[in-house]
């Protein structure tokens, strides 16, 4: 049977930690406001760019949002990649599942060109049919409409729907509840740095070489 394996990539497929909250401080330095610690931060992490600054700059009314939100993607554009890693397993999990035939597509709440460029960075590019950001084709998770979209595209390249043959993996809250609204099942990575809050996953696993199994 073939399945549909839509991954988030922040806290699941890459730790992304230090480049996301180094490129926050380098924003907020532009704006001559103290450090934030990377542990609140990443609390900040996981609907988007937009909140994720708004919660960096909560201390200061001054800072026009819009304009933190540019600065921001200019910092962490040009430091993406210093001391982003791939979880253990993720690229030898990744090449077996595709070596199966499973359709594999990364859906993140990252800017698409960012996502993309880790994506291609760490050689995952040419596993998966697609990789969406946040603002590439709707609102970002728990918004639905980025996984349906990768759904009709897997089905026009042969992908055929049948119950419980798609899933999402992710480590946060909004990758579970973007899986309800889509009708999917789900599998929560609580090797991650996401807060799944109260919603159940169907799966939850503690390393990424567990997928293999499950699926």
């Amino acid at each position: 049977m073939n399945k549909l394996i839509i991954f988030d990539l922040d806290g699941t497929l890459a730790d992304t930690r230090e480049d996301l909250a180094n490129a926050v401080n380098l924003t907020r330095e532009y704006y001559k406001l103290e450090k934030l610690d990377l542990k609140q931060i990443i609390t900040f992490v996981g609907n988007g760019r937009t909140k994720l600054i708004e919660r960096s700059f909560k201390d200061s009314k001054n800072v026009v949002i819009e304009e933190a939100c540019n600065i921001f993607s200019d910092f962490y554009g040009k430091n993406l990649i210093v001391k982003t890693q791939l979880y253990d397993g993720v690229l030898k999990g990744i090449k077996q599942l595709h070596k199966r035939g499973f359709f594999l597509a990364v859906l993140s709440n990252k800017p698409g060109d960012f996502t993309r460029e880790i994506v291609k960075h760490f050689t995952i590019s040419q596993y998966v049919f697609t990789a969406l950001g946040g603002g590439d084709t709707a609102a970002v998770k728990p918004d639905p409409s980025g996984l349906l979209r990768i759904i009709s595209e897997a089905e026009n390249s042969g992908f055929y729907r049948e119950d419980n043959n798609i899933w999402m993996v992710g480590d946060h809250y909004t990758d579970l509840q973007t899986a309800k609204n889509a009708n999917v099942r789900s599998i929560l990575c609580n090797y991650g740095f996401g807060n799944p809050k109260e919603l159940k996953p169907d799966y939850t696993i503690s390393s990424f070489s567990e997928i293999l199994n499950l699926l």
